[in-house]
């Protein structure tokens, strides 16, 4: 297939397309970016990138299930822990930092990708995981919603650091808290990835106000097609030579 991501360094492609073939049920997540969270999560082991996995926003678990699976296919184990947070109750309303389109989304103006307003339930994501051989040594489930839940798993995080954080909380509230709380914790060289910053208003306001802010220089890069941002956690550029 033209365009195609290369499977990353000690994965095959055949793994790469039965992972993408396990995750399929559990995501909305584009083929793209569940490549580039497969890419990310053998990386950051093979680079020794100290810290844990983190998701905050896992719906049914695809993307979760994206750290993991590469993970025992490379290394033969889950060498990172990944934690997964989410409401299991949907999305929360939205604000006025949202947009006008994310308001329409709410009141049902996209019937095809509501879903339920995103809600998923800790039963089916738990099965899910059983089913693909996964145990509670891997992973840590966090129910609740970001302003409780994110602040309340910092004092762990701390201990352990984060090497990569995926954020798919979709509005400005959720993702601010998540940047405001996760980011000071991952590791330099370290990626972030946000979902939703092309889809809606509010998570690119939110990026923007904490990149700010905090007065950092981090370059915000497109994944394929423009499904999602990332960056890479760098003070500064040190390189000539190195975009």
């Amino acid at each position: 297939m033209a365009g195609r991501q290369a499977p990353p360094a000690g994965l095959e492609e055949t793994q790469i397309e039965q992972i993408l073939a396990r995750v399929g049920p559990y995501t909305m997540v584009s083929e793209p970016a569940i490549r580039f969270v497969c890419e990310q999560a053998v990386a950051m082991v093979r680079n020794g990138i100290p810290g844990s996995f983190v998701e905050c926003g896992v719906w049914r678990g695809g993307s979760s299930m994206a750290m993991l699976l590469p993970q025992r296919a490379a290394f033969g184990k889950v060498e990172r822990l990944v934690y997964m947070l989410d409401s299991f109750e949907g999305l929360p309303p939205v604000t006025v930092r949202d947009g006008p389109l994310a308001a329409q989304w709410k009141q049902g103006g996209d019937p095809t990708n509501y879903l339920d307003n995103c809600r998923a339930s800790l039963e089916e994501l738990q099965h899910a995981l059983k089913t693909l051989g996964f145990s509670s040594e891997n992973f840590r489930i966090v129910p609740g919603w970001f302003n409780q839940s994110v602040p309340a798993l910092v004092p762990q995080l701390q201990r352990e650091g984060i090497a990569l954080l995926r954020l798919d909380g979709d509005w400005y509230d959720s993702t601010m808290t998540c940047l405001e709380h996760l980011v000071p914790l991952v590791a330099e060289g370290g990626v972030v990835i946000v979902d939703d910053y092309y889809a809606w208003d509010g998570c690119a306001r939110a990026v923007h106000d904490y990149l700010s802010r905090h007065d950092l220089a981090y370059r915000l890069r497109s994944l394929p097609a423009w499904q999602g941002a990332y960056f890479i956690k760098k003070p500064h550029r040190d390189r000539f030579d190195v975009l």
